[in-house]
């Protein structure tokens, strides 16, 4: 089977991968946004990057700053955590990292790249 296959059945039955967090695409993203109320929208790339365009309401804690940040950023642990980058890339690192430090509640969403929706 092929990995979108079973990242969608995983995400259908609310399954988390191997790796300790979820995955889901940039579609699931923006229709999650709409009716999730308490979440956190993480950006991990850079500053400069962030400040050139961002999803709406995303914070930014860069994927090299984040092993520094996030216990003082997101102290909640159980939080609901969307984490996002350019490509999929850093987004997949700070995903693992966070569920390794015991987050349990952390989906990534891939690559702005795939954004359809606007920027700020």
């Amino acid at each position: 089977m092929n990995r979108n296959f079973m990242m969608m059945l995983g995400n259908m039955f609310g399954r988390k991968d191997n790796q300790g967090f979820s995955q889901g695409t940039m579609q699931e993203l923006a229709q999650r946004l709409q009716t999730e109320k308490d979440f956190i929208l993480l950006d991990v790339r850079t500053h400069e990057e962030f400040e050139e365009g961002h999803i709406p309401g995303a914070i930014c804690i860069p994927n090299e700053m984040i092993a520094g940040e996030a216990a003082t950023k997101l102290p909640n642990k159980d939080q609901l955590i969307f984490v996002y980058c350019h490509s999929g890339m850093r987004s997949m690192m700070s995903a693992k990292f966070l569920a390794n430090q015991g987050y349990t509640n952390v989906v990534e969403c891939g690559g702005i790249v795939d954004w359809k929706g606007r920027l700020e």
